[in-house]
């Protein structure tokens, strides 16, 4: 039996490519980088199911724009595993499996683990009136989606400060494909904003020594019930409002 679904994005849900509609009809053509950009973002907005096919028409026809640009844009999501790319039948939705997530976990965690190990060390402090006081961190009244996009973002930070420009673009990779994991770890994962509000300290204080530790309990805890988040993916399809 086929398992990929074919569905007409038009008919399931409007794309909303972007709040000022279609590009059609301006005279300034939309780039090939912002095509691949507006895409990742619908994308990650998830307003699909697993196996939804991606028509490149309907596409097309959203952002006003031919076709080329639209399928190089699919081709570059494909590469970068966002989307599935079949063979003589198109592009398609894809959400990670059990497996999938380990693995991502498991190449975050290593990534992670090696840019903190080569952050430079911290400049003395300067003497303040508040010195030794811990900076503000304000994680806990976020929404879902807005820790998702934070753990990210801070992530990242990691990342870039290692001055390592591979292990960067790799984070950058593993936050789109567990963005949607990362919103629903929320419902799952105990305490989590909690969680969050402590390494984003950690990371603001440049605290190596127990960053480390932290970003390998935060990695366990997830491991752990990768199947429950894995399940979940599957059968509940979401779109973020707030994107």
């Amino acid at each position: 039996m086929n398992t990929l679904a074919h569905i007409s994005l038009k008919r399931r849900i409007p794309l909303q490519l972007g709040s000022e509609g279609s590009r059609k009809g301006e005279e300034d053509p939309m780039t090939e980088g912002a095509v691949y950009g507006r895409i990742k973002n619908w994308l990650l907005a998830q307003t699909l199911v697993p196996g939804q096919l991606l028509q490149i028409g309907v596409l097309a026809d959203e952002l006003g724009v031919s076709t080329t640009p639209v399928r190089e844009a699919l081709t570059r999501l494909a590469a970068e595993r966002m989307i599935m790319s079949v063979p003589k039948r198109g592009f398609f939705a894809r959400t990670p499996s059990e497996d999938d997530l380990l693995g991502l976990y498991s190449v975050n965690r290593t990534i992670l683990d090696a840019a903190v190990a080569r952050w430079p060390e911290p400049a003395p402090r300067e003497a303040t009136g508040t010195a030794g006081q811990t900076p503000a961190v304000s994680v806990r009244e976020r929404s879902a989606e807005q820790l998702a996009r934070h753990t990210g973002e801070l992530f990242l930070e990691i990342a870039t400060g290692s001055g390592v420009a591979e292990f960067a673009e790799i984070v950058r990779n593993m936050n789109d494909r567990l963005h949607h994991a990362r919103v629903l770890e929320c419902e799952i994962v105990e305490n989590v904003f909690v969680e969050m509000t402590k390494i984003a300290e950690l990371v603001a204080t440049h605290e190596r020594a127990q960053l480390r530790p932290a970003l390998d309990a935060y990695h366990d805890r997830r491991v752990q019930v990768a199947a429950a988040i894995s399940k979940e993916l599957l059968l509940r399809p979401f779109t973020t409002a707030d994107w």
